[in-house]
């Protein structure tokens, strides 16, 4: 009778102690499950933010001043397409082009600013890209480097002119990158003279996932 009683006992024991091992189980899943779900309602939310960034950029893409390259998703000036705006070799700006380049400048600031107020917890990256035409021979390499030099010191004379108008784009939460592409790069026109200019991206960076479950119950 005791070994008997004593076998119960312990089975119990066990029974017990299975049933703890099983409810810190389901507890732990319960807890994981949750934040998955929090997690693709987060995912989610991002991505209905996305699509209505999208819509927000229709404006711009429409806009008559500008000519929109689908393929890389770049802005050039319809103005300018074609025309050499800097002095022969040199970065200096025609001075005939300087208003057309303000007027640029103004509309790119005004849709920063539309569009900041509407996504206040999105931040966004412009880049101002310098774009160069080559040779009628082709004499320069893709990857030569006074390409790439002369073309980010034009980019550079396109920022520094705005900059100088009062336009301050860092304003609104924006990060501001100028670089050169020279004679290579994406979305080149294929009449070259066409190349002759200078492109703006605007890209949108979201912000860091919340997956607090509290705020996103």
């Amino acid at each position: 009778m005791k070994k008997t009683g004593f076998f119960w006992v312990s089975y119990a024991d066990l029974m017990t102690s299975l049933f703890f091992v099983m409810l810190v189980l389901y507890v732990i899943t319960f807890v994981i499950l949750q934040v998955e779900q929090g997690k693709i309602k987060a995912q989610n939310e991002q991505l209905k933010k996305i699509l209505q960034i999208e819509e927000q950029f229709k404006p711009l893409q429409n806009d008559n001043d500008f000519y929109y390259l689908e393929n890389c998703e770049k802005y050039v000036a319809k103005d300018l397409i074609g025309i050499e705006i800097f002095e022969s070799n040199e970065t200096e700006i025609k001075p005939e082009y300087k208003a057309s380049i303000v007027n640029v400048g103004h509309k790119v600031n005004s849709f920063l600013e539309n569009i900041s107020k509407d996504n206040s917890k999105f931040s966004y990256l412009l880049v101002i890209e310098g774009n160069m035409a080559n040779s009628w021979d082709k004499r320069f390499s893709e990857d030569s480097n006074y390409g790439y030099k002369k073309s980010y010191e034009r980019a550079l004379t396109v920022y520094a002119l705005w900059n100088d108008i009062g336009i301050n784009f860092r304003d609104k939460n924006v990060e501001v990158l100028i670089c050169g592409s020279g004679f290579n790069g994406l979305c080149r026109d294929d009449v070259e003279e066409n190349n002759k200019r200078f492109s703006i991206q605007i890209i949108p960076k979201i912000a860091k996932i919340d997956y607090n479950l509290e705020e996103n119950e």
